[in-house]
Formats: C-alpha cells, sequence, structure tokens
C-alpha cells in the first residue's frame, strides 16, 4: 500500500536526468494544469521534457542547486488542490503502433530511468533496437536497506509493470523478457506471474521468465547482472548490450512507460519510500518535484529533529541540508531519516570484513592503504577501477575507516564523465538563466503527437507493432 500526498507546491528541476538540462516553457503567472508539459528539450539536445504533476499558478522560475551539485533551472508550482487535467491526459484504446511510435510516445512523456543516473528511456530503447539485443530485462532487484518503492509498484500496479515490459521488449525487437527479483519477494513474484498469464496470449512472440536471485546489496547493478545471469565481467565502460545481447530497465519505469501507452500520462509522479534505521516505513505516490519536508510533515512517526536526512539510500545516498527546497526527481527512489552515528576511528584492524562484502571481489583495505601510500599504479592493478561505490565496505569497517570516499573516487578520476551525467557540473555557471529563451508551448503534455516523422503511416512499416489495446478494457 501507498499514501497519495498532494504537495502545496512543487520545485520542477529543468535537469534531473542524463543529459542537458531543458528549457522552461512557462513563464511567471502562468496556469498549470496536471499532465502539462513545463520544460521541453532545445533542438537537438540530449534531454527529456518536464511535466507537472499538479495544477495551479507558476510563482517562480529560478536557478537552484541540487543535493548532487547540479545547478539547474527549476519551475515553481503553486497547487491551487484541484487536480485539474488536460483534457489530452485520459486512456488510449483500439490503435496500432509502429516500434518507432511507441518509443516516440515514451520520449515525448519525459521519462527517463527511474534509479541510478535518469538516462532517458527513449535514447536507451533506441540504443537497444540498433544492438538487436535479445533479452530484454526488468530489474525488480531493489536491494536499497529500508527502500521499497519498486517493490510496492509491483504489488500494486503488476499489470502496468509486466505490459510495459512486454511493449518495449517488442518495440526493441526482443525475444525474452526476464524478470529479475529476490527469491523471498514472494508476493511480487505471485503478482509478476499472474499478470504474465494474463498477458502472454497477446504477446506470443516473447519468451517469459522470472529469474530469482539471493537478497544481497548492491545485487541489481548491471554488471553483478551481468556476471550473475551470462557469466561476463564487464570491463569498466562495457555495455551489457554489447557483451551480453541484453538491455535492463527498471520495473518502475516500465510503470511509466505503460502509463504513457495507454492512458497518456507523462511522467509526473512517482512512489517514493520514506523511511529510516529507528522508524517504521512509508511509501508515498507524490508528483515529482515535491519539497522533501512535505514528505516527513506527512510521514509523522519519523523524528528528523538531528538525524541524517538522505537524498537516497542511505549508503550512496546525499544528505540533504535544506528539505524545504530540495525537491523529488525523477531519480529519486527513497528518502532516508538514519541516525547519526560517530564511530571511533582507529587503525584498521585486518579483519576482512570489507572484502567479504565487496561485491566486486575487491580487497578495499589493501586499495585503501596503496591509495595512502601513493601506489597509485598499484592501486589500479589490484582492480580499485572496478569500484561501484555502493558504499558497503565503509558501512561495516569497525575502524570507523571511510573507504568508500577515497577508492570511489580514485575509481572516478580514471573514468571519462560525460557532460551529460549527473555526475558532471562542468560549465553549469557559464549559462545565465537570461540566456534560456522560454520554449512556450501552450496547455501541451506533448504526447498529443507522438510520431517522430520518420515513416510514412499511410504504409504498412515493416517494425509496426501492435500492443494489446481495446475499448473500455481495463488492465
Amino acid at each position: 500500500m501507498f499514501e497519495r500526498i498532494y504537495p502545496s507546491k512543487v520545485i520542477l528541476p529543468m535537469k534531473m536526468h542524463y543529459g542537458v538540462p531543458a528549457v522552461p516553457a512557462v513563464k511567471v503567472g502562468d496556469y498549470v494544469r496536471m499532465g502539462q508539459c513545463v520544460g521541453v528539450p532545445e533542438k537537438g539536445s540530449f534531454s527529456v521534457p518536464v511535466h507537472s504533476g499538479i495544477s495551479g499558478k507558476v510563482t517562480d522560475i529560478s536557478e537552484i542547486r541540487l543535493p548532487n551539485g547540479i545547478l539547474t533551472p527549476a519551475v515553481t508550482i503553486k497547487n491551487d488542490m484541484k487536480r485539474t487535467r488536460l483534457d489530452s491526459v485520459r486512456p488510449r484504446s483500439g490503435f496500432k503502433l509502429s516500434a518507432t511510435e511507441a518509443i516516440g510516445v515514451i520520449r515525448d512523456a519525459g521519462i527517463c530511468g527511474m534509479g541510478g543516473e535518469g538516462i532517458p528511456t527513449a535514447a536507451k530503447l533506441r540504443r537497444a533496437r540498433t544492438e538487436v539485443v535479445r533479452d530484454f530485462l526488468v530489474n525488480c532487484l531493489q536491494s536499497e536497506p529500508y527502500s521499497t518503492s519498486d517493490l510496492v509498484a509491483i504489488t500494486e500496479y503488476p499489470d502496468y509493470v509486466v505490459l510495459g515490459a512486454s511493449a518495449c521488449a517488442r518495440a526493441v525487437g526482443a525475444s525474452r523478457c526476464i524478470f529479475l527479483i529476490s527469491e523471498n519477494r514472494r508476493e511480487q513474484r505471485k503478482a509478476l506471474a499472474n499478470s504474465i498469464a494474463k498477458i502472454k496470449d497477446d504477446f506470443k512472440d516473447l519468451e517469459f521468465d522470472i529469474k530469482l536471485f539471493r537478497e544481497r546489496f548492491p545485487q541489481g547493478y548491471y554488471r553483478l547482472v551481468a556476471r550473475a545471469l551470462y557469466g561476463k565481467n564487464l570491463a569498466v565502460g562495457e555495455t551489457i548490450e554489447k557483451a551480453c545481447s541484453a538491455v535492463v530497465f527498471n520495473c518502475s519505469t516500465m510503470l511509466a512507460c505503460w502509463e504513457a501507452l495507454s492512458d497518456n500520462i507523462p511522467m509526473m509522479s512517482r512512489i517514493v519510500s520514506v523511511t529510516g534505521d529507528a522508524s517504521g516505513g512509508h511509501n508515498m505516490l507524490v508528483p515529482i518535484g515535491t519539497p522533501v519536508s512535505e514528505l516527513l510533515t506527512n510521514a509523522q512517526d519519523i523524528k528528523n529533529g538531528s538525524d541524517r536526512i538522505v537524498w537516497g539510500n542511505c549508503l550512496t545516498g546525499i544528505d540533504i541540508k535544506d528539505p524545504d527546497n530540495t525537491p523529488v526527481v525523477k531519480t529519486t527512489s527513497v528518502i532516508s531519516v538514519v541516525r547519526r552515528q560517530e564511530v571511533p576511528r582507529t587503525p584498521c584492524i585486518h579483519c576482512g570484513l570489507c572484502s567479504e562484502c565487496c561485491p566486486m571481489n575487491l580487497s578495499p583495505n589493501t586499495i585503501f592503504e596503496m591509495l595512502n601510500q601513493g601506489l597509485r599504479q598499484k592501486a589500479a592493478e589490484e582492480g580499485a577501477r572496478d569500484c561501484i561505490a555502493c558504499g558497503s565496505c565503509s558501512y561495516v569497517c569497525p575502524a570507523g575507516i571511510n573507504l568508500t570516499t577515497a577508492i570511489a573516487s580514485f575509481a572516478g578520476e580514471g573514468r571519462i564523465i560525460e557532460i551529460n551525467s549527473l555526475l558532471d557540473n562542468s560549465g553549469a555557471e557559464e549559462r545565465p538563466l537570461d540566456d534560456l529563451k522560454p520554449a512556450y508551448v501552450g496547455e501541451a503534455s506533448l504526447l498529443e503527437d507522438y510520431s517522430d516523422g520518420e515513416e510514412d503511416k499511410s504504409k504498412s512499416s515493416p517494425d509496426s507493432i501492435t500492443l494489446p489495446f481495446e475499448k473500455d478494457k481495463e488492465v
């Protein structure tokens, strides 16, 4: 179950995805409806549109800095609590889409990966189609401590998750649709199996399977998935598409895709876990842009007076200094409230716990000492570049040594961080907000015109797919 939150306002950053910021498509004083596009990509840019999950008036357009250091324009909308939707945000029925058109719907819905760096889903689908992948993998392995938002999505909307995955798998030309889930998640496994049984006759070209994994963190990382399913140890920068003929998508992302394809709903809300190590857990369905403080106000059993409020997972997330002005973004799956604990710092006792818990089979204490002594080449030879910054080694260290920060920083130095990435903030202050000329689109969701213009609709397209829409059929 989840709680529905109706915030007093939303703060919508134009960059909450892997790519360049969108451009504000509204101005202060404009009235906005639910589903309306308030940020559009500049022509030719690698970006996604931004939509409002509430109705109300635009009160501010200014730059904000997110906890991860990203400086981005943001549109603030005051909620009128009327929940007035655009007329176009309504279910579709009785039509066919080509693969290109289906991916176009997903692009215009502003959908990006709902975990990790938020890679635009349409771009990832196109790459998978180009690489001719065989396996379409749906990551249901939510293994972060206290976070259950993906599991709630599966429990409450299993049909949408399965249908979204099936439609996307068909769009990229995959032959198998495989759901990856922990062996302990019996309720979610049953829900997925029931949904697959209901729709498999509509997708006879796809082979469905559910693969069970052990319950451990960080189980869902794509390099660990490649090792577990295909026995491949991917090198840094090597893609699972090329190495394994597979592509991995988050299950909540698939839910969002089916909402766009079937109901014409853009990515304007998501389920967020609000929880901690000293309180009960909550899952909330919130509009994108909801201030973190409003989530905490509704989770009254979570005491956050002197605790750390973390934007993301408690092991890998970032401390929030200003919850009133820090919004939920498209990649926010959890807000963690954890007790502050100061572990007494001592020299390494060589207990080996860090090596036992490392998912990449590294020896963090050894690498840490090499880096301390300036032996950077030896640290690289020891595998330091393979660090995925999961935080496990620092968490288990009884000596209180922050192993992750030192090793992950070294690993990051050896990688090319693209300007599109959420990890990159170069040049963020070089372009004044006034230079971002608004691209006014009026009261549009951008979902009305979902064709890429790459096909002649009057002819039969070789990549045509049929989605199982029936008039008045509920899923």
